[in-house]
């Protein structure tokens, strides 16, 4: 049998169908501190297709996934500075190219650059995990919520319903026409 403290921590899942205009709780969802003066974009994207074609290009077809929530201004600052300098680093490891191009290992310049913006994307990722994008569905998206009052206090506000597991993933039907 769980204890209470084990039940409030388990995570809770919420579909949230598009175009819902949203309510939340007095409550920071990250950090659990009280009337949060900021706000935190959440995102997810989703690679559905990739076609190289020769000669032409890469078509990609993809989902994007993106909600606000609610943040204590100390999670919005460190989300803010974790992006500056995503963009930061990989533009400071092309511009390095001009002062050490010519030296013996100058090209990994670059190569630092885009390391440091995919540590800085991996930083984000962790810093933000209390609150998750889980799928993007046709017609809404799933949420993780690391809190489960908060959660349940979120679907209250927003007549949603809350889970304890992710929702299965259903098949797309693809509709084809008769020959003939």
């Amino acid at each position: 049998m769980e204890s209470e403290s084990e039940s409030s921590s388990s995570p809770r899942y919420v579909r949230i169908p598009f175009g819902t205009r949203l309510h939340y709780p007095a409550k920071c969802p990250f950090t659990g501190w009280k009337n949060p003066q900021s706000a935190v974009r959440i995102e997810r994207r989703e690679m559905q297709m990739f076609l190289p074609i020769p000669f032409l290009g890469i078509f990609k077809l993809g989902k994007v996934g993106r909600t606000i929530f609610p943040a204590s201004r100390m999670i919005t600052v460190v989300t803010r500075l974790l992006r500056i300098m995503s963009l930061l680093f990989i533009v400071a490891g092309v511009v390095s190219l001009k002062w050490v191009g010519d030296k013996r290992f100058g090209w990994m310049s670059p190569l630092a650059g885009f390391a440091l913006m995919y540590l800085c994307f991996g930083a984000e990722w962790l810093w933000l995990r209390r609150v998750r994008i889980i799928r993007i569905g046709m017609s809404s998206l799933e949420v993780r919520f690391a809190s489960q009052e908060y959660a349940e206090e979120f679907c209250r506000m927003n007549e949603l319903h809350c889970h304890s597991r992710p929702a299965r993933k259903r098949p797309v039907p693809i509709m084809v026409n008769d020959v003939g």
